[in-house]
């Protein structure tokens, strides 16, 4: 989740009158691509001397001679034009020797261009949640394991059956084609090409008083109606389990902190620039955190942090840690950051997935500058890099791709004063020493 989700916050927020947003997270749809065998009608545009034999014979010039003269062409360009008009069945020489347009030709002169029956296979993507074909460009599509892997929420399909002649209509294929010079007449066959996904944003909204979920999805940075709709007639919340609990309590900084805590910026405050007065800074350095704002600082953490990165949460999954994630820490260990992450709930790692722990392991192993610790039982959940310290309800390495979700509103606090920062960084640190397994 980036700051591009939190614009998609900013602006369907207020979409589900007496429904609160709770979630935002990458998704994917499944789409079958197809190959699909049509009878069509081919409009082509004409060569220009065609054009004028039909408009001329339109006219009643009858005679191609008085056609090149009108044209002040050769004999010989207009014979091959009528010729080329006589075999299309446009135009038909009478026993007289005159030219006359046949019914077809009448029409062609009409919107001068030549009309044929064509066959054409033709490449059309299937969305398999609002059942019907779609615009969707193969290049945007991914396969399972990519969307997996990158922790996409797969939505169900609204139907396992195989696609046929009578689930792709031809009336759908006029806003598919969007040509002028094709029109469908006929679906003649199907037949199934790749199963793929199309990269989506599935918002999450709730009803305070029932904690009711209702699902929408964003396309295109658009809602789309159809899928939302979808998701409501597949029963969607129960199959992918999400369910809704009241916001956790977010932890209570010192008095102090808390009085110079606000809330009404849109976004966490940066640490102070070079040369300013952290006395006139202070008050606007203890910032709340929204639940839409904490990956995000993640994600700056990850690509920015030049000293000192250190991460605390109880389950550590694979959703979050992904190959994009880790990436971006080796890039952030090559530069000579120290990194400190730290996990662990319970006797095991129940709550965690083995590879994503495995996989951080190995990146430990690799550099001197990555402290990669288990705890035997942590609550909590915090993120400091550089001069930003955020304490926080929000499970910083699991919070998408659990396989039963729970939304809650997580509210944390930043706090973006050196010295505070300073002080929580080495008490952490000397937390992690003491206790890790």
């Amino acid at each position: 989740m980036t700051d591009r989700f939190q614009n998609l916050a900013k602006r369907f927020a207020g979409s589900r009158p007496g429904l609160e947003l709770v979630a935002i997270e990458d998704a994917a749809v499944p789409v079958t691509t197809l190959r699909v065998d049509v009878l069509a009608q081919e409009r082509q545009q004409l060569p220009i001397a065609e054009e004028f034999v039909l408009r001329l014979v339109c006219q009643g010039v009858a005679r191609p001679g008085q056609v090149a003269a009108f044209l002040g062409l050769d004999d010989v360009p207009v014979l091959e034009a009528v010729a080329a008009q006589i075999a299309a069945g446009t135009v038909r020489r009478g026993s007289d020797g005159d030219l006359h347009l046949t019914a077809l030709g009448e029409l062609t002169a009409q919107d001068i261009a030549g009309i044929r029956p064509v066959e054409r296979q033709l490449p059309v993507a299937f969305d398999r949640l609002v059942w019907r074909i779609a615009p969707y460009q193969e290049a945007r599509l991914m396969e399972k394991r990519d969307a997996v892997d990158a922790g996409f929420r797969i939505l169900p399909s609204a139907r396992n059956a195989r696609i046929s002649v009578d689930d792709v209509p031809v009336r759908d294929f006029a806003s598919l084609i969007r040509s002028e010079l094709l029109e469908v007449l006929r679906v003649r066959r199907v037949s199934t090409r790749k199963h793929r996904y199309l990269p989506v944003q599935l918002l999450v909204y709730v009803d305070p008083t029932t904690r009711d979920l209702e699902l929408a999805v964003c396309l295109e940075d658009r809602m789309s109606n159809d899928h939302g709709i979808g998701l409501s007639k597949l029963g969607a919340v129960e199959r992918l389990g999400l369910k809704y609990e009241p916001t956790e309590d977010r932890p209570v900084l010192e008095p102090e902190l808390e009085l110079q805590r606000t809330s009404d910026s849109e976004s966490p405050p940066l640490p102070p620039t070079e040369g300013s007065e952290e006395p006139d800074t202070a008050s606007r350095l203890v910032q709340g955190v929204g639940v839409f704002e904490h990956p995000a600082l993640l994600d700056r953490a990850l690509e920015t942090a030049e000293r000192r990165l250190l991460l605390i949460a109880p389950w550590i999954r694979r959703a979050v840690v992904t190959t994009d994630f880790l990436s971006k820490l080796e890039r952030r260990l090559k530069a000579g950051v120290q990194v400190t992450i730290a996990h662990g709930y319970g006797d095991d790692d129940r709550g965690s997935d083995d590879d994503a722990i495995r996989r951080l392991g190995n990146l430990a192993s690799r550099f001197e500058n990555f402290s990669f610790v288990r705890l035997p039982n942590t609550h909590a959940k915090v993120l400091i890099f550089d001069d930003v310290w955020v304490s926080t309800s929000f499970n910083w390495l699991s919070f998408r791709g659990d396989p039963d979700r729970t939304y809650r509103m997580e509210e944390g606090t930043l706090v973006a004063i050196p010295k505070r920062v300073d002080e929580e960084y080495r008490r952490f640190e000397d937390v992690i020493n003491k206790q890790q397994v």
